[in-house]
C-alpha cells in the first residue's frame, strides 16, 4: 500500500515535489495515531509537511478503519498535503483543525480530504495557489495547480469553492472561517470541544445555511454587539433554542433567533438557518 501511494505521489511530477510553502527545513511532521475507542483512532499530524510525510500517515493509518485527524501545520509540501489528502478520502477518515488553531497551505488541502470536515472557533485554515521557487521568489506553479484543481474536483466541491482555495497568490493567504466555507460550498461544521466521540457527533451535523444580503425579522432571543460573523454564528450553533441568525455587517451586531420566519432581501445582512 505504502508504495503504491509513493508511486502515485511520484506521479505529480518534480514540479509539484517542490511546489508548496516550502521553507527549507528538512524534520519531517510529527504522526501519531492513538487508540480512543474501540473502533475509532486518533490521528494527530503536527509540523511542516515533507514529501515522506505522505508515506508515513498511509504506513500508519494501514491498519486503522476509521479514524479522525487533527491537524496542526504552518504547511509544507504541497505532493504531501495532497497525497494524504487522497489517503484521508479514500479511508473515510473524518478531518478536524482545533480552535485557534493554523492549518495553512498544503496542511489546509489535507483537511480537505476529510469525509466529514471540521474547525473550531478562531481556527485559521490558510489556502493559496500552489508556487514553485525560482531565484528565491515563489512564481505561480501551472502544472502543480492543475494538479490540485484534479484533486479538488475529486472531493465534489464546487467551482466557487475551487476558485476560493486557488485564487490567492503565492504571496498571500486567504484564511477561511466558518462563514465563508458554507458561503462557497465547502461543507464544513463547527468543533465546539471534546473527545473524539464528541468530534464524531459534530461532524454528523448539518452545517448551517448561510444567505447573503438576507434577513429574517422578528423572533429574537439574544443580541450580540460589536461581534463578528464568525462569532455569531458560533453562537447559535451552540445555542439549542437558536434556529437562526441575522448578522448586521455595518453594525458588527448579531441578533439570535429561535424561528426562522420569512426571509426579506436586504443588503449588509448576512442570514443563517439550521
Amino acid at each position: 500500500m505504502a508504495l503504491r501511494l509513493l508511486k502515485s505521489a511520484m506521479c505529480l511530477g518534480l514540479s509539484l515535489w517542490l511546489a508548496g510553502s516550502f521553507s527549507g527545513a528538512t524534520r519531517s511532521a510529527q504522526i501519531v495515531v492513538s487508540p480512543s475507542t474501540e473502533t475509532v483512532a486518533l490521528v494527530s499530524i503536527t509540523g511542516e509537511l515533507e514529501f515522506g510525510d505522505a508515506i508515513a500517515f498511509l504506513r500508519k493509518t494501514e491498519q486503522v478503519s476509521e479514524a479522525v485527524v487533527v491537524l496542526r501545520s504552518p504547511g509544507g509540501n504541497a505532493a504531501a498535503g495532497i497525497s494524504i489528502g487522497r489517503a484521508i478520502r479514500k479511508k473515510g477518515f473524518v478531518t478536524v483543525v482545533p480552535p485557534s488553531v493554523n492549518c495553512a497551505s498544503a496542511c489546509a488541502w489535507a483537511w480537505l480530504g476529510g469525509v466529514h470536515r471540521l474547525m473550531g472557533e478562531r481556527a485559521r485554515i490558510g489556502f493559496h495557489a500552489a508556487y514553485l521557487l525560482r531565484g528565491g521568489r515563489a512564481r505561480r506553479s501551472a502544472a502543480a495547480n492543475a494538479t490540485f484543481t484534479d484533486y479538488v474536483s475529486d472531493l465534489d466541491l464546487p467551482p466557487q469553492a475551487i476558485a476560493y482555495i486557488t485564487g490567492a497568490p503565492p504571496e498571500r493567504m486567504y484564511w477561511l472561517t466558518l462563514a465563508t466555507a458554507q458561503a462557497v460550498g465547502i461543507k464544513t461544521s463547527l468543533y465546539a470541544s471534546g473527545g473524539v466521540a464528541d468530534i464524531l457527533d459534530q461532524a454528523y451535523q448539518a452545517p448551517m445555511i448561510i444567505q447573503e444580503a438576507t434577513d429574517y425579522p422578528g423572533n429574537d432571543i439574544a443580541r450580540l454587539k460589536q461581534t463578528t460573523l464568525d462569532a455569531c454564528l458560533v453562537a447559535c450553533s451552540e445555542d439549542m433554542t437558536c434556529k437562526a441568525f441575522t448578522f448586521v455587517t455595518y453594525r458588527s451586531e448579531c441578533w439570535l433567533k429561535n424561528e426562522t420566519g420569512s426571509a426579506e432581501p436586504r443588503n449588509g445582512l448576512v442570514s443563517g438557518i439550521k
